[in-house]
């Protein structure tokens, strides 16, 4: 009770059930209020932040005006799509297969060392390194087994991706990318492999205005953070088809050890020769670049994806000289 005269305040209890002034009579004021809501431990929501201008040269991840049409493929062509996915998870078997044996070989002490003639270490998997490989002989009963099991899986998967790539072949000869599948194969560093997974996964060539677009597709461009003057370019963005950046990032490797020489093709493959002399230019250029960036005190790994970036844009470059001359 409060003193006579004075007017007492209303409690807690009667401040929160009574509503507030522009609510309806029956709703508690708890529950209009936006923040009430939300969960308790839900932080509240901000606006997204905005990035700056792009830089001249390096589109962005996702940006509707740097990507490019949408292609349907036709049940042929999403056929060899399966394929190139099913040879690369054979391949990687084989891989895995051949690295038990090794394994087995070294915690049990035989090591296949030396070098050759010339003065080069030995591979393995050659004919040298089978002959050796006959001539192992474990002194216990398990380990003559073990090597047998091991040695049969090593052989089964050889065989199997052996098989597979027969009949990757055929369906690629049978499908309407055959004609670039071969002139892309006219550059160092790209085989039948990669030559087949970026001609299925590219499709119809003039949907790309420019090469540019084309590493941005396959997330061989660098990532990019910006905000308003400031950018900052890290390493390759990622996107796109995974398999195709492996394999391109793969091919790119073998302008390590690559000579000043074009590249061997078969007579028969009936790549026109104007094509075959754009990839050897390709070739030269790539290994140029590539000495260019390594004198430069570059990394390796760093200098390959760069070199991993421009071969696709010559991929593209060849599958669009393929294409209209063809028309």
């Amino acid at each position: 009770m409060g003193s006579p005269g004075r007017r007492s305040r209303p409690t807690r209890a009667a401040t929160s059930a009574s509503p507030r002034k522009g609510s309806s009579p029956g709703s508690a004021s708890s529950a209009s209020s936006p923040r009430s809501r939300r969960s308790p431990g839900r932080p509240p929501t901000r606006p997204p932040r905005t990035t700056g201008t792009t830089p001249p040269g390096w589109p962005r991840r996702y940006s509707p005006t740097t990507s490019p049409p949408v292609w349907v493929p036709s049940p042929e062509v999403e056929g060899i799509r399966d394929l190139a996915g099913a040879y690369d998870g054979a391949t990687a078997r084989l891989a895995t297969a051949k690295q038990r044996l090794l394994a087995f070989l070294a915690k049990r002490g035989f090591v296949y060392g030396g070098t050759t003639p010339a003065g080069n270490p030995r591979k393995y998997w050659t004919y040298d390194f089978l002959r050796w490989l006959d001539k192992v002989r474990p002194e216990d009963d398990g380990g003559v087994r073990a090597l047998a099991a091991l040695r049969n899986e090593v052989e089964a998967a050889a065989e199997a991706r052996a098989d597979l790539l027969s009949e990757y072949r055929a369906a690629v000869d049978a499908s309407p990318i055959a004609a670039e599948v071969a002139a892309l194969q006219s550059i160092k560093g790209c085989a039948f492999a990669l030559a087949a997974a970026f001609s299925a996964e590219v499709g119809d060539f003039t949907r790309f205005r420019s090469g540019r677009q084309v590493t941005a597709y396959f997330g061989l461009a660098p990532s990019q953070r910006s905000s308003g003057d400031s950018v900052r370019l890290g390493g390759i963005s990622g996107a796109g088809n995974a398999l195709v950046r492996k394999l391109a990032v793969e091919g790119s490797w073998c302008y390590a050890a690559a000579r000043h020489q074009p590249k061997l093709m078969p007579r028969d493959t009936g790549v026109p020769l104007e094509i075959r002399m754009h990839g050897r230019k390709g070739s030269e250029r790539l290994l140029r670049r590539r000495e260019e960036m390594l004198a430069r005190g570059m990394p390796a790994a760093k200098a390959n994806a760069a070199t991993a970036a421009e071969l696709v844009r010559w991929l593209w470059a060849l599958g669009m000289m393929c294409r209209e001359g063809a028309e």
